[in-house]
């Protein structure tokens, strides 16, 4: 075994009390005057992957080390070697809470990798990570990539021991490390069955989603969380606003203040008055169109130098850091005042700009649209949400498309209470082809991809809760009350 430090840790003596200080991101730690042994025990490991016996040799001194290791072990990295030098196997331990104890591998039980396990390469290495584990496996050499591919299926240690005499004691780091997991069950003729295949708390998951999940928020990796500015000065920032002047420009409608507050129902009844409407396949109107962009997604003010990166917006909508990364595109078949077809809305200058006119277009998005929201016919208006990532990813490590998602969700919100409060319906999409609206965007998916969207349209029938078995509790009748006071539907 070959013991060494995180490379972000670093050690600093401290010669007025002798003592040792060690750094590292969870803080520091103080070693009292520490033996000379030990002291160069601990810097050797900080310069690589290094055999204790090599640098101590007194059984006293070697005790001592390794009680201070364990009170050191979330900063030290176990490594496997097969030539006394080159490491086959690392494992890095990620938090302060992580553990690592080595345990052997019963021989004739089936193990396998976790199906959580995810594999990558930092240009040097490969890298295996797991949502449920609080360590990282670094992978050396080609070897090591070998012994991995025998635990793709349900395997026997001892039936790969003839091929590696070092295939368990493999295993058995993965396994400390939570990579690879073991039989629960063997029975004849029968499958075998591994705990995370059975676990009802996994089986809710999929891989990506948890992985996600675990690396958009703390406590369960090491990598740069925040704004840590990543990308540098190697790429220049998004402006806060795309605006292309006023030409081609459809203006909208823009309200009044006096006539909002005179005819708009309270906060309350929007809440109560949003539901799973039904649309009708009559038009809206490019008033109600205008008043519900304007009073949601213009732009009020603006802040900083343009195109630096303290540029910024405020809008009626909360975004998280105040990026407004979000885009608004909308779809129309059916719009008393605006012509079918594809348009971006400028919040700056409160319009509407085409960017597709074909009538394929208009029609494979609604039609998407229509598969989506699980419609009859296809919705008068589409309002579709797009993201520009690097607005928010060249300040942000780790949370960045977490927080996208996080403001589409306060976008979707305040669209649906404010269309709610117009006596329109807004029924948010779960999912969009996000390859359709790149072609029809004519834009890098990459770049600005959609991210979410509404469908909006006059309600048909509002759901009958008596009729499908409901049980109303808490004033469910609140919301035939709100619905009494938003708009009343004016047609077309």
């Amino acid at each position: 075994m070959l013991w060494s430090l995180r490379e972000d840790v670093h050690l600093e003596a401290a010669p007025e009390s002798g003592s040792l200080l060690v750094h590292s991101r969870w803080g520091d730690i103080e070693v009292v005057q520490p033996d000379e042994a030990v002291f160069g025990a601990l810097r050797r490991m900080s310069l690589g992957p290094t055999h204790l016996e090599n640098v101590i040799s007194g059984e006293a001194e070697m005790a001592d080390l390794l009680r201070l290791l364990q009170r050191l072990e979330p900063l030290v990295v176990r490594s496997l070697s097969v030539d006394r030098e080159q490491p086959l196997v690392s494992v890095v331990p990620l938090t302060h809470h992580s553990r690592f104890h080595v345990t052997p591998v019963a021989a004739d039980v089936p193990i396998r990798l976790s199906r959580f396990a995810v594999i990558s390469t930092n240009g040097r290495d490969y890298r295996l990570e797991s949502p449920l584990a609080l360590h990282r496996v670094i992978l050396h050499s080609a070897d090591a990539m070998g012994l991995l591919g025998h635990l793709r299926r349900p395997t026997r240690p001892s039936a790969v021991r003839t091929a590696s005499p070092y295939f368990e004691a493999f295993v058995a780091y993965l396994a400390a490390a939570g990579m690879v997991v073991r039989a629960e069950r063997v029975e004849e003729f029968r499958p075998v069955e591994f705990a995370e295949d059975t676990d009802d708390t996994l089986i809710s998951w999929s891989p990506v989603d948890l992985l996600f999940h675990s690396r958009s928020t703390l406590g369960r990796h090491d990598r740069d969380f925040g704004a840590t500015y990543p990308g540098g000065d190697r790429h220049g920032v998004e402006p806060v606003v795309v605006s292309r002047g006023d030409n081609g420009l459809v203006r909208l409608y823009r309200p009044t203040w006096e006539a909002l507050v005179a005819a708009d129902p309270p906060l309350s009844a929007a809440v109560e008055a949003v539901d799973e409407a039904h649309l009708s396949s009559g038009p809206i109107t490019a008033r109600e169109l205008g008043e519900l962009l304007y009073r949601v997604a213009r732009v009020r003010s603006l802040s900083g130098s343009p195109y630096s990166p303290e540029e910024t917006s405020d809008r009626p909508y909360l975004s998280i850091g105040s990026g407004y990364e979000l885009e608004l595109y909308v779809a129309v078949r059916d719009c008393t005042g605006i012509d079918e077809g594809i348009y971006h809305y400028d919040p700056l200058n409160h319009g509407l700009r085409t960017v597709a006119g074909e009538i394929h277009w208009v029609d494979a998005a609604l039609e998407n649209a229509r598969l989506a929201a699980g419609m009859r016919q296809q919705p008068p208006v589409l309002v579709i949400i797009t993201a520009r990532f690097r607005r928010v990813s060249w300040k942000y490590s780790g949370i960045s498309y977490a927080s996208v998602l996080k403001n589409v969700g306060m976008l979707s919100q305040t669209l649906s209470l404010v269309a709610a409060g117009l006596g329109l319906g807004a029924y948010p999409l779960e999912s969009l082809d996000i390859e359709l609206w790149a072609q029809a965007l004519g834009a890098d998916w990459r770049a600005e991809s959609s991210v979410g969207g509404l469908v909006l349209g006059r309600k048909l029938l509002t759901k009958d809760t008596t009729a499908i078995g409901w049980h109303q509790v808490n004033d469910a009748h609140w919301a035939d009350l709100a619905r009494r006071l938003v708009r009343p539907d004016k047609g077309p």
